[in-house]
């Protein structure tokens, strides 16, 4: 799959494929060649966009998600690619059998809503802004399944201290500068890990923490919660008060390009979205108690 960049078009274009390459053609500028295989996720940003089926079967075929996004910048459709699917019956009876036990489904929850707030720890020392303590507290406390809920306690006391004071998290409808940077960031990465998730064979409806019978990505959002610190940390660094222009979408997409540490060594994202996801499936394949994941040990408490 594409690991290396996210391709946001946000003009007038015809996309087709040329010599095994997707060429951009736009008004006033010359033809751009992109490889399939280079692309992670393809954000389609402009409503005069045009493209044939073949671009969207090169770029499925290399692993590629395609994101197309309204005038709000918000997700409005996804494709993501039909990799694994093959495996799809047999995944779906170990992740159904992993719902039923509920003892590891809450055990793994309770490794990511640790991870979730460790890594909002993280952005706080980043930053030398208060509170990263409080949040390294909670995030030593979480039991299985967060029966505390201290995944809620921890973001609260997170986006109060991140952002200014009067700043309230919103997902839809949101039209502040700072959640339409957060909005647009994590679309893009949920794509990410929808088409990772995709090329597995993982059924993204059945989650972990996540349950919503409204949502055909709980799973998805899950996995999405340990990497969210890297769109905020790039919003927290971006100017709020200058437009939400071309330039700024790109800047707040160069969370793609971030290092992220595991226990033992770093990835670029998507490598370590991909890896997750992967330690996901030696779970289901009974080969691993651990789900690989940043700022925090690869070690489970199953079955203790």
């Amino acid at each position: 799959m594409g690991d290396h960049r996210v391709l946001l078009v946000e003009s007038a274009a015809r996309i087709s494929v040329r010599d095994g390459c997707l060429r951009l053609r736009r008004d006033g500028h010359e033809d751009a060649f992109v490889l399939p295989e280079d692309i992670a996720v393809m954000v389609l940003h402009h409503p005069a966009i045009s493209l044939s089926a073949q671009v969207l079967q090169r770029l499925s075929h290399a692993g590629g998600a395609v994101l197309i996004t309204d005038d709000k910048h918000l997700p409005s459709a996804m494709l993501w690619p039909w990799r694994g699917q093959e495996r799809m019956a047999g995944r779906l009876r170990q992740q159904m059998d992993l719902d039923r036990d509920t003892i590891r489904r809450d055990t793994l929850w309770g490794e990511i809503v640790r991870t979730r707030l460790a890594t909002q720890a993280l952005n706080l020392r980043h930053f030398r802004m208060t509170g990263a303590l409080r949040l390294e507290r909670l995030s030593s406390r979480v039991q299985p399944g967060d029966p505390d809920n201290l995944e809620a306690q921890g973001t609260r006391h997170y986006w109060k201290s991140l952002f200014p004071a009067d700043f309230a998290r919103r997902k839809k409808g949101a039209d502040d500068p700072v959640n339409v940077r957060l909005n647009f960031g994590y679309a893009v990465l949920r794509s990410l890990v929808a088409r990772s998730l995709a090329a597995v064979g993982l059924q993204p409806a059945l989650g972990l923490g996540h349950h919503s019978r409204e949502n055909a990505f709980n799973l998805a959002d899950d996995f999405l919660e340990p990497y969210r610190f890297l769109v905020e940390r790039q919003v927290r660094a971006s100017d709020p008060e200058t437009p939400f222009d071309a330039a700024a979408r790109t800047a707040v997409l160069d969370f793609v390009a971030a290092d992220v540490t595991f226990a033992d060594r770093a990835y670029r994202l998507p490598s370590a979205v991909t890896e997750s996801v992967a330690s996901f499936v030696r779970i289901l394949d009974g080969k691993t108690e651990s789900l690989a994941l940043p700022a925090m040990p690869c070690r489970s408490t199953v079955g203790e």
